[in-house]
């Protein structure tokens, strides 16, 4: 999957290097409805919490550079007046972390 198709495919921008990153290592493809399809015309934070939370279950590592952009989003809406919009931005916090922690402890 190229930079330019994610884009194209309408993903909003501060995703695009995590799942250019993160959908191959795991074995999918953007348009893999069944794993994806909040990524596919429903709330792409939802899905984006779907991927780093299938990262997670499978000890996947994402750069900093993909991490960066989606965590000072899902910061941003961490006062969000809809529930569902804060519980998944807290998700992908605390995903983050978690990734971040095992690649501090494969390193030390």
């Amino acid at each position: 999957m190229s930079l330019r198709s994610t884009r194209d495919d309408g993903i909003e921008e501060e995703y695009v290097l995590l799942l250019e990153e993160a959908l191959p290592k795991l074995g999918l493809d953007l348009h893999d409805t069944v794993n994806l399809g909040e990524l596919n015309g429903g709330e792409q934070f939802i899905g984006t919490a779907d991927v780093l939370r299938m990262c997670v279950e499978r000890g996947i590592d994402v750069s900093e550079e993909a991490l960066e952009p989606v965590e000072k989003d899902a910061i941003l809406y961490g006062d969000d007046p809809w529930e569902t919009a804060r519980h998944y931005y807290a998700q992908i916090v605390g995903h983050i972390a978690v990734i971040r922690a095992r690649r501090h402890a494969d390193v030390g």
